[in-house]
């Protein structure tokens, strides 16, 4: 303690006292609460007054966008909210106290949930002086309660498709919670029923041999002892008020805790009355699909334990097809449910003509089947999915249309893709995906690399989305040199990633993937931003006003909000319009090029550049190329290298250069490295070059030297 007490005579302490350190205080705890906290005007649009600092975590913004513009705020309440903020709004005013939810848009474009608790400040004589409030995120909370809404709608649906009792028992078997379709099975009121346990129930429960069922018989009681499902019990009910009985089919379902305690079971009951004396039938409800025949889930992972048993026993192989059906979402969008039940009936009579007597084809769900081959290896699977492949892609006559679809086909062998169920069914779904993403209409046997393939895309998803949360992406630049002065007049910007743990990751293997994923639009809002703050700061520190080049793929292309986010980057940032160069390959330009022509011209009107990136590698026509906006067009590399080793390829150059000139377009050409290359493109008139020969792309800080006067 004496050392403390010598530590506090030499260290000099700050005033906690005064306004200026208690003013520091309160910012840092506003900017670290988990409400933001603001004051608004009561009167006119509500204009924001004040806001702390963790308003750009919660919606991207920064305080200074709502201060200074008073619509801000209301301007970007979702429109169908609007009515009912406004509204509140009006309450707070008469002096109520308010808690609202509402939707607000976020700097990203995106819609965010947050809740409003607000309260009017007056002052002693009751005049309104300001609203002051919280925001809270609660898009979590909103999306929980529809995915609850979405699962109390599936279940209602389920109920009234199978007509089934629902009963929650308690972890002690009293019943909690039932429907009124177990009220009316068991011919009991709920009264009768909540709060006791079966055994206690006015009527009688007998087993399927219509012996009478002991307590521990009971679906919930049997869960409570076995601690797992009980699945398909058939039970007869002993009504007083009825002559005969009633049978059920019953199925318990616990939940359970963290701690692996039971919370509470779940018993449905399904009325098989008119059925129960039938064996098969009962069977075939269990086990069949009800559109197709086909066995269903249950019933196919039964048959391939049973094939697992047996070739486990003989020392044979069997093979597992996973079929999904190429375009039938557009047979079942474009002309209903009904007509695509029938063709999914039809396809289930081609899939059994296609089979030998014992072999198995099933319906997993939606379009998905799958074909069971006991004692059967690769080249007799190869044989019959091409069979399959076949009959599949002879058209369907359904109701007077006459339907094209295929199929995708992918397939597991056991024992070599897996020794369970489940790990066969998996590595034949995976392979499916394969050939759906080779184009679909064939079959694809599954090996080792594609799971490690599916693992690898998934740990880079993950990890791109942490390097964005963790800013470790890069945005290297490579100069493109004016061939007439020797300067650096523009530049490309390039995205880098040096990995924490894998180093570089070069675009050409995490771009694909995140084009793939939809992550592209985030990566690409960054590029956009990073690139204008950095031409910003350029600007501000007097260096000369360079372009700056940006690849934009087809899938930002596609987002309508993206000529929007550019708007607002630029004005965010001030800098001048022309500064920003847009790079565009042909095929993404002839991909919905009405749409292309629409976002080129907004941002041309804008004063935005646009170049053709790759300009002769894509099947842009002569006449396509005359109706765009462009500045530029970028020679590939590809013919760039080949100068002086092909005359094809110098051929090649020396035609694009003369045709942008004819054209008054600039050229640059990309991939230059040798001298005998840039003498070259000087002999044609190409005006800019890029490439190693100047330099490679370099760090933000590199070229801030390599640009300053």
């Amino acid at each position: 303690m004496n050392k403390l007490a010598a530590l506090d005579n030499v260290f000099q302490y700050a005033d906690i006292n005064s306004p200026e350190v208690k003013l520091d205080r309160l910012a840092h705890l506003l900017s670290q609460a988990p409400v933001t906290i603001y004051t608004c005007k009561p009167t006119g649009v509500f204009g924001i007054t004040f806001l702390s600092d963790n308003i750009k975590d919660l919606l991207g913004y920064k305080a200074g966008e709502f201060l200074h513009n008073p619509d801000f705020w209301i301007n970007n309440i979702h429109p169908d909210d609007w009515d009912q903020v406004i509204s509140g709004m009006n309450d707070i005013l008469a002096g109520k106290s308010l808690l609202r939810k509402y939707r607000f848009k976020m700097k990203s474009g995106h819609w965010k949930w947050i809740r409003d608790r607000a309260r009017l400040v007056t002052d002693p004589s009751g005049k309104p002086v300001e609203i002051i409030g919280g925001w809270t995120d609660i898009s979590e909370l909103i999306h929980t309660e529809d995915a609850l809404r979405q699962s109390e709608e599936k279940h209602r649906f389920l109920l009234e498709q199978i007509n089934a009792g629902i009963m929650i028992h308690a972890p002690d078997t009293r019943v909690v919670s039932c429907n009124r379709q177990t009220c009316n099975l068991l011919g009991l009121n709920e009264q009768q029923i909540l709060g006791r346990v079966a055994a206690d129930f006015e009527c009688a429960f007998i087993c399927e041999d219509e012996t009478p069922m002991r307590f521990d018989q009971f679906p919930a009681n049997q869960v409570i002892r076995q601690n797992k499902a009980v699945k398909n019990l058939v039970i007869g009910i002993v009504r007083s008020d009825l002559s005969d009985n009633r049978w059920v089919m019953a199925n318990a379902f616990p939940e359970f805790n963290d701690e692996g305690d039971i919370l509470n079971i779940t018993v449905t009951l399904i009325d098989i009355t008119e059925h129960v004396k039938s064996q098969e039938e009962i069977h075939r409800l269990a086990h069949y699909d009800s559109l197709t025949q086909l066995p269903n889930r249950f019933l196919i992972h039964e048959r391939i334990d049973q094939a697992i048993h047996i070739s486990r026993r003989e020392n044979q192989s069997f093979a597992l097809l996973f079929l999904d059906l190429d375009n039938f979402k557009i047979v079942n969008d474009s002309l209903g449910h009904h007509r695509g039940d029938l063709l999914l009936q039809q396809v289930s009579d081609r899939l059994k003509d296609c089979l030998r007597k014992g072999d198995m084809a099933g319906r997993l769900g939606g379009d998905e089947f799958v074909v069971l081959l006991p004692n059967t290896g690769a080249d007799g699977a190869a044989h019959v999915s091409s069979k399959i492949i076949e009959a599949i892609n002879a058209p369907f006559d359904v109701e007077d249309y006459l339907l094209n679809i295929g199929t995708s086909i992918g397939i597991s062998i056991y024992p070599n893709d897996g020794l369970e169920s489940d790990t066969l069914t998996r590595h034949a779904d995976i392979a499916m995906y394969h050939a759906k993403a080779s184009g679909g209409g064939r079959n694809c046997f599954f090996d080792s690399e594609m799971n490690a393939r599916i693992e690898y895309r998934l740990v880079m998803e993950r990890d791109m989305y942490l390097a964005l949360d963790q800013h470790q992406f890069q945005l290297h630049y490579q100069p493109q040199i004016d061939l007439s002065s020797g300067k650096i007049v523009a530049v490309e910007a390039l995205i880098r990633w040096p990995h924490p743990q894998r180093g570089m990751i070069s675009p050409a293997e995490f771009i694909p993937i995140a084009e793939d994923s939809g992550l592209i639009m985030q990566i690409g809002l960054w590029v956009l931003q990073r690139a204008c703050r950095d031409i910003k700061t350029w600007l501000a520190e007097g260096h000369p006003r360079i372009k700056v080049a940006i690849n934009l793929s087809l899938r930002q292309l596609q987002n309508p909000q993206l000529f929007a986010q550019i708007i607002d980057i630029i004005n965010e940032t001030g800098i001048p319009p022309a500064c920003l160069e847009l790079e565009l390959t042909e095929s993404v330009m002839m991909e919905n090029h009405d749409v292309t022509l629409d976002f080129m011209a907004q941002c041309r009107n804008f004063g935005i550049n646009f170049s053709i990136d790759d300009f002769g590698t894509g099947y842009s026509s002569l006449s396509y190329l005359t109706k765009l906006p462009l500045d530029k067009i970028k020679i590939d590399r590809a013919f760039v290298k080949d100068i002086a080793k092909d005359s094809d390829a110098n051929t090649i150059v020396s035609a694009i250069i003369s045709m942008a000139k004819s054209l008054r377009l600039k050229i640059v050409a990309e991939g230059v490295e040798t001298e005998e290359q840039l003498n070259y493109l000087k002999e044609c008139g190409c005006d800019t070059v890029q490439g190693f020969y100047f330099s490679p792309a370099v760090s933000y800080a590199m070229l801030t030297q390599m640009i300053s006067p």
